[in-house]
């Protein structure tokens, strides 16, 4: 298969580009960028100045949509519309709206369409998955940590016309660990921004989500705060702790920190690429046609960050 990558960020240059790289599923890549001085340094890829080009002339079968936020919905239409699957950095689109009238659209076309959250693919949340069975699920309480330190102040995420800030740019994680975590959706959901700049850009947020059975997460996320990226999960049995879940190093073994009444142990998931493992995943289920769990994925992560802004804004 030919994949057509438009835009070439930062997350396309450091993990999108070499795990793609690496999977066998495609042939062939191109890559459009429309930024001033990229004059194609990677090698074995064809480059493309302009992304209605790149859409019409390379062929592709599969299109990956990066770059600016607030462009990301009508670069994903067009793609569907020429018949091409697509994948799209999160946060994928702006709203609930816009989410189903995509996948309707993909629908129509035949074609699969899926939010790169990537992180759900690494062995660990296989693992995770595994240590959790035969829990009661009244008793989970999930906690998730995902914040960095201030960004460059040119940053996009600064910016609201870019559809930037906090909610946006780090809402998709706690909407996909809920669904990782509980598979349901959440019955109450509060959401409080804690900073926001001086122009009203929300930059950290807190969040409690309970579910009727009894289950919580808690959840906090932002650009104000030193490195922290994990995930804990307590049941009746056991606690699990994940470190940089969010972002597993491609190289390095993951280790889960289980802690029962009987004492604790180190579990290991193996070294992978999260960004290698979701494209494969996609690229298969391009093969069988089966969009059936990507799709339920975006419209589920999409309705329960619509609930988020709208509870950050009561």
């Amino acid at each position: 298969m030919h994949l057509l990558i438009l835009g070439y960020s930062s997350i396309v240059r450091r993990r999108v580009l070499p795990a793609a790289r690496a999977v066998p599923a495609f042939t062939s890549i191109s890559l459009a960028s429309r930024s001033s001085g990229a004059t194609g340094p990677e090698t074995g890829v064809s480059w493309y100045p302009d992304y209605d080009a790149a859409l019409a002339d390379s062929g592709a079968e599969i299109v990956y949509v990066s770059g600016i936020n607030s462009e990301h919905a009508a670069w994903v239409t067009r793609a569907l519309e020429r018949g091409c699957h697509v994948v799209v950095d999160k946060p994928a689109l702006p709203d609930v709206e816009t989410t189903a009238a995509a996948v309707a659209l993909a629908r129509r076309r035949k074609v699969g369409l899926a939010e790169a959250t990537v992180f759900t693919f690494h062995p660990q949340v296989a693992t995770l998955r595994k240590l959790m069975e035969g829990a009661a699920t009244s008793t989970i309480r999930a906690t998730a940590v995902f914040s960095v330190p201030p960004l460059p102040a040119s940053d996009f995420r600064y910016q609201g016309a870019f559809n930037g800030g906090s909610l946006s740019d780090l809402g998709p994680y706690a909407a996909a660990v809920n669904r990782l975590v509980f598979g349901a959706s959440p019955s109450t959901v509060s959401c409080r921004v804690l900073t926001r700049t001086a122009e009203g850009l929300d930059t950290s947020f807190s969040v409690l989500m309970t579910h009727e059975s009894g289950g919580s997460l808690a959840g906090h996320f932002g650009f104000v705060t030193s490195y922290q990226n994990r995930l804990s999960v307590l049941t009746d049995t056991r606690s699990v702790d994940v470190d940089r879940i969010f972002t597993s190093p491609p190289d390095a073994p993951a280790t889960l920190r289980v802690r029962t009444a009987s004492g604790e142990q180190a579990v290991t998931a193996p070294a992978a690429d999260a960004f290698a493992e979701f494209l494969s995943a996609f690229a298969a289920a391009v093969e069988r046609r089966e969009f059936e769990t990507f799709e339920a994925a975006i419209c589920a992560d999409a309705a329960l960050l619509a609930r988020l802004r709208q509870a950050a804004a009561a």
